[in-house]
């Protein structure tokens, strides 16, 4: 650690905290409270050449670190007890080439900030349901989203990114090296910047249509009865759809996060007429709007931190017999107004990019978000108890529905089986990082092999 803190001293550009620093606590706090490590020391570099400088000296002598970009792991896996804490969010820049469609985006930007960004140039990209998250963290593990549908996975938009590798080099991706980080996250070395596509777009119809309270369970089962007919009938892909169910002041409610991504506002109108009708209306904030808008609205939404923990299992689709389990467990749902679950979907429409990746899950599916958290330590028991009743429930569901592979961001490391989520793509993760970091020195990013 000598030549670690000589390192710090003789750059004093970079800000660092050790545990008896007084910033300390607040660097270290995560979104989940309960998961959040003690490092030895949190480093926040501002540039690819201090990241150059911090993993020469730590690969060098055998320092453990992890990577933080948004800090919003929900197992707490951005940090770790007693290594370094490389944290990217000084790295937050976001330049826009509107010629070619791209803009470059630091490691560490959060998800709104780069909305908010790129609706300067009218322009936006596929991003998280929760804007509060790390974008590349997102993206570079898969990235589902509302905009999904129209554009393709988060994963699908990285076309280019800066890394500092093993020993310390900076270099700008080729090919072999992006195909792992599309899907493979940071196995392979830190990414200081990725290149992404961006796309214009200026007004949207966006908001939350919230359903009545009191026909929950029908209602829950009524509106999947309706989106499954509508896709089979044709489903307009800039209509992104994100259900879940959440407490509020009436008691537990079915909401839709609605967003038609397109500028012909008025057939997004009658797409909204539609969606409406089909479970027993309670009231609709949907409005004309821009990306970033409605993203602060949906950030409003979400707790800053909270005690628990998720569960994501993926079906091949919303049979009747998963969407029982659904009504039963939503009816147990705790009261605090924190828990609630959601579902992804992949639909069959959604573009699957050409490019290079060892992202797997392409099939049409659904990823079932159950969030037990609490903002008190008195619930936090309860709650946890529901969400893994609720798992388990869902697990016992006829196992030809669901997909052998596991969201990598939601499930714990212990529960990942690699060779199931990568599948055909195994192989090229194993050849490409032991290429590429053969000690694996990155050993403690969410892809460990």
């Amino acid at each position: 650690m000598d030549l670690l803190r000589k390192f710090l001293a003789e750059n004093s550009h970079i800000q660092f905290a050790a545990s008896d620093s007084p910033d300390f606590a607040d660097l270290c706090s995560a979104f989940i409270i309960n998961a959040t490590k003690k490092p030895s020391l949190i480093v926040r570099p501002r540039s690819a050449e201090d990241i150059s400088g911090l993993v020469s000296i730590l690969t060098t002598n055998d320092i453990p670190f992890t990577i933080r970009g948004g800090g919003h792991d929900m197992f707490g896996r951005s940090q770790v007890d007693g290594a370094v804490t490389i944290d990217m969010r000084e790295i937050c820049h976001v330049h826009v080439d509107s010629a070619s469609k791209t803009a470059r985006v630091g490691g560490g930007i959060i998800s709104m900030n780069l909305l908010k960004e790129l609706e300067k140039h009218q322009m936006v990209t596929p991003h998280p349901v929760t804007p509060s998250v790390g974008y590349v963290g997102w993206a570079i593990h898969g990235g589902y989203g509302l905009l999904s549908t129209k554009y393709g996975l988060g994963v699908d938009q990285i076309v280019g990114a800066t890394v500092v590798d093993a020993n310390g080099n900076i270099l700008e991706a080729d090919e072999r090296m992006l195909t792992v980080i599309r899907g493979g996250g940071g196995a392979v070395g830190v990414i200081v910047e990725v290149k992404t596509k961006i796309y214009p777009l200026d007004q949207v119809l966006a908001g939350a249509i919230i359903y009545q309270p009191s026909e929950l369970v029908t209602g829950f089962r009524d509106f999947n009865t309706n989106f499954q007919q509508a896709k089979r009938d044709g489903f307009p892909p800039e209509l992104g759809i994100y259900r879940f169910i959440m407490n509020g002041p009436t008691g537990k409610a079915q909401i839709v996060l609605f967003l038609w991504a397109s500028s012909d506002i008025s057939e997004g109108q009658k797409w909204l007429s539609t969606v409406s009708s089909w479970a027993p209306l309670g009231m609709s904030t949907v409005a004309p709007t821009t990306i970033a808008a409605f993203n602060e609205v949906t950030n409003s939404m979400v707790p800053k931190i909270a005690y628990g923990t998720i569960h994501a299992p993926i079906f091949r689709s919303l049979t009747p017999e998963v969407v029982d389990v659904i009504g039963k467990h939503a009816l147990l749902q705790p009261n605090n107004p924190e828990v609630l679950f959601g579902i992804h979907e992949l639909r069959a429409d959604a573009p699957m990019s050409s490019n290079g990746s060892i992202f797997n899950a392409r099939q049409a599916h659904v990823l079932i978000e159950i969030i037990p958290i609490t903002g008190s330590l008195d619930t936090l028991y309860e709650t946890m108890a529901w969400g893994q009743n609720f798992n388990d429930a869902l697990l016992a569901t006829d196992a030809a529905n669901r997909l052998s592979c596991s969201y990598i961001p939601l499930n714990p490391t212990r529960d990942l089986e690699f060779k199931g989520i990568y599948g055909s793509q195994y192989e090229t993760l194993r050849e490409i990082k032991t290429e590429l970091d053969p000690d694996n020195k990155f050993k403690h990013a969410l892809v460990q092999l």
